[in-house]
């Protein structure tokens, strides 16, 4: 992208609307940020819910009214907030600036969807661009004021240096970042793999929904009998002889990593899209908003 264009056009605004429409048809509630909670105490805690009471519990949340009413012991549950934020991570590793389009270019797009939707249901968004660090951050925002200057905060975003979310994670959750909805935009080309990094979304008690973005040629590239193939983040260049049992290995070392992105995220109840760049953003989005794991 050239100095002073922007991935943002009128033809992706008009897109953004739809998606914003659609949105709202498809779940009564907005994402998964948005109010859960439907009565607030004066202290500013929100009631959730109830659950049964069990025996040597303390009894200060017991709901003694309803307790007379019922003759039955129930303890109410509580939440900080009723909204949830949602961090928004995209990979700016140097892995992202290849394939037509750009697999950055295309994260932007996706990062600017979600934020366009969340945005104007009034949720509270955090865009945090990282490779081995995530020093790149847009703080929480909320409401359509705040669009352009999301825009504008990935317009301005740039490729470098090689990818370690563990890193990243840890730089950004340790500062005791509230539990939200962490959704992370890469192609998961992390040389430590991504199963430690996940777990650490676990232990800071976030939810995930990671969007695996991949460009055509990764998955079925078509090459030469002898290619000079150079890391793009590492710099490092290796002369390559192609064989047909070489390919087959590649392409089913690429079909485990997609499916133990998958398997991973399904396990722990976390939501997971797999898509080519050459997929328009928008149908990416509804894949997104079909799961019913973005929209609650």
């Amino acid at each position: 992208m050239k100095s002073g264009e922007t991935l943002f056009d009128d033809d992706f605004l008009r897109k953004l609307e739809y998606l914003n429409l659609v949105s709202k048809q498809m779940v009564p509630g907005h994402l998964h940020g948005e109010h859960r909670s439907k009565k607030k105490t004066s202290s500013g805690i929100e009631f959730s819910d109830y659950r049964e009471y069990v025996s040597g519990e303390d009894t200060k949340n017991v709901d003694w009214r309803t307790f007379l009413r019922l003759e039955k012991l129930l303890l109410r549950i509580f939440e900080e907030e009723a909204d949830l934020p949602i961090y928004i991570f995209i990979d700016s590793s140097e892995s992202m600036n290849c394939g037509n389009p750009l697999k950055f270019d295309e994260a932007r797009k996706i990062a600017a969807a979600m934020c366009y939707v969340g945005l104007l249901n009034q949720d509270r968004v955090n865009l945090i661009g990282f490779n081995e660090n995530a020093d790149s951050r847009l703080s929480a925002r909320r409401g359509k004021s705040q669009v352009w200057n999301t825009f504008h905060f990935l317009d301005g975003m740039t490729t470098n240096g090689s990818t370690s979310m563990v890193r990243a994670f840890k730089g950004f959750f340790s500062s005791r970042r509230r539990r939200g909805l962490v959704v992370v935009i890469s192609d998961f080309l992390d040389p430590s793999g991504f199963e430690r990094a996940f777990d650490m979304l676990r232990h800071y008690r976030q939810d995930l929904f990671a969007v695996h973005l991949y460009e055509s040629d990764e998955k079925n590239p078509i090459l030469p009998d002898e290619v000079m193939l150079k890391d793009s983040e590492l710099g490092s260049v290796e002369r390559v002889k192609i064989t047909p049992g070489l390919m087959a290995a590649y392409r089913k070392t690429f079909e485990n990593h997609a499916a133990s992105l998958e398997g991973y995220c399904k396990k722990n109840g976390w939501g997971f899209v797999s898509t080519s760049t050459k997929t328009p953003f928008e149908n990416l989005i509804l894949q997104v908003f079909q799961q019913g794991r973005f929209l609650k």
